[in-house]
């Protein structure tokens, strides 16, 4: 059963359950009251009939007949609009002679229950399509035992009682009907978000991952609509990363194939040449050459690849170890090479405590400024210095610079802003895929700041090694 139907037939059972019972208590309520008032105003009446029926029989003499009792005994009873019956419970015949009624004007024969002395009796009765309360009580006078009954007629007082079940009735249905279809509003706009964000939900499991819940209320609803949004925010971020990671995969599939596709070409075409013809010196030495310059490509390919998949599949120990002396040995490695494209590099760094792998750091350092000789700049700045508690390392070029486009796509595998002098230098777009990765195994990241034909400026942020953290230790 859907969840509308839930909550409008369970309101509209308790609607039509609470007015069924305000009925009922209305109109019980108001006979039973109705109904005691009377017993009051009949018990009242009820002595009264006795007590003039007592005071006459203790008056009586034998000069009395039967039809001088009746008479007394009726004036006694017509100034109340009761009617009364008078029965002999033992029989006296020497006052009542063989008839064992003394007075019935309420057509009752009283002996028909017997009642305790002191005791009262209530009781409704039908007669002539009337209902009437009758009061019965006995005693005891002169020898004798008295059962005295009164009537008084309450059908009236019925008549009164149905005409109030009918009006509660129409009533009833009058609000059972207004209340239904309040309660059919109420159920509709209670379930009217739960139907949009069912749409929302079926829209977004078909596809459409942009698409959010509105969320207009601030009850229960409106914050299953944000959780909802604030999942599918999560689940679109997601399905971004790894539809960008797939691309990237499938960017890393081409570029690598095309990376060795077409040094092999080369190093093919070129051997066959050799093989084939019969060269001058001069040609077999050139063409050995790049033959030569082919394979150094594919070897620079194959341990960065390496390199790649190590740096993906180890877990690696991080040391305490002196920051500025890592640089010092970078720039002593790096510093033939320097030399031989004429580029002079300057160091300048700080005494500082860090937390590093050596050899994979050296590397980061190493690709960091191989790729600032490359830039066509004349010196090369590599800067570490102490910030509070880190130590931030720059290396600055003054070369060619990084077009703004290409400065996010830099550190992606085998993308190269100028391929053709790339491969000239045996690159193969790997160098800052790798150090990408370093860094984020010493917990940071590289950020670049770059002009075209003012050069770039790569930076990165280590976390330094307090005194505390080195008791600690």
């Amino acid at each position: 059963m859907k969840f509308f139907y839930k909550i409008f037939l369970s309101m509209l059972f308790v609607l039509t359950v609470s007015l069924a019972t305000v009925e009922y208590l209305t109109v019980s309520h108001s006979l039973e009251h109705a109904l005691q008032r009377e017993e009051n105003t009949a018990f009242s009446q009820h002595q009264m009939v006795k007590y003039s029926i007592q005071t006459v029989l203790l008056n009586i003499t034998d000069s009395y007949t039967m039809a001088d009792m009746v008479e007394i005994a009726r004036s006694a009873e017509v100034p109340l609009g009761t009617q009364s019956g008078l029965y002999f419970a033992t029989e006296n015949k020497e006052k009542s002679g063989s008839d064992a009624v003394y007075y019935n004007s309420c057509k009752s024969d009283p002996s028909q229950k017997s009642v305790e002395d002191g005791k009262i009796l209530y009781e409704i009765v039908t007669k002539a399509g009337n209902r009437h309360l009758q009061v019965r009580s006995s005693f005891s006078l002169k020898d004798s035992s008295y059962v005295l009954v009164t009537e008084k007629n309450v059908e009236e007082l019925f008549q009164d009682t149905e005409k109030l079940y009918k009006r509660c009735k129409f009533f009833y249905w009058c609000i059972l009907g207004a209340g239904s279809l309040l309660v059919l509003f109420l159920t509709l706009t209670i379930t009217r978000p739960l139907g949009k964000l069912r749409n929302t939900t079926r829209k977004f499991a078909a596809g459409e991952y942009g698409v959010r819940a509105k969320t207009g209320s601030r009850d229960e609803v409106g914050e299953l609509a944000k959780t909802f949004n604030y999942m599918a925010k999560t689940i679109e971020k997601k399905i971004a990363e790894l539809e960008d990671a797939a691309r990237r995969q499938e960017d890393f599939t081409a570029n690598f194939a095309h990376e060795l596709k077409t040094p092999m070409t080369s190093i093919i075409g070129y051997a066959d040449t050799l093989y084939q013809k019969t060269l001058p010196p001069e040609d077999v030495h050139q063409l050995a050459g790049i033959i030569m310059n082919e394979g150094m490509r594919l070897e620079a390919l194959s341990f960065k690849l390496m390199e790649l998949v190590t740096l993906s599949r180890s877990d690696f120990q991080l040391e305490e170890a002196r920051i500025d002396e890592v640089m010092a040995d970078a720039v002593e490695t790096i510093t033939p090479a320097a030399e031989k494209r004429k580029v002079q590099i300057k160091l300048q760094t700080e005494e500082a405590w860090v937390r590093l792998e050596y050899d994979l750091f050296k590397t980061l350092l190493l690709n960091l400024m191989d790729n600032a000789l490359k830039s066509g700049t004349d010196v090369v700045f590599v800067q570490g210095s102490c910030e509070n508690e880190q130590y931030k390392i720059t290396i600055t070029d003054r070369g060619r610079g990084i077009p703004t486009e290409d400065l996010e796509k830099i550190t992606e595998a085998f993308y190269m802003v100028d391929k053709s002098r790339s491969r000239k230098e045996h690159g193969a777009g790997l160098g800052l895929a790798l150090s990408v990765k370093i860094a984020q195994l010493h917990h940071t990241k590289l950020s670049y700041r770059s002009q075209p034909d003012q050069g770039t400026s790569v930076i990165l942020v280590l976390q330094k090694e307090t005194d505390d953290e080195e008791e600690t230790d």
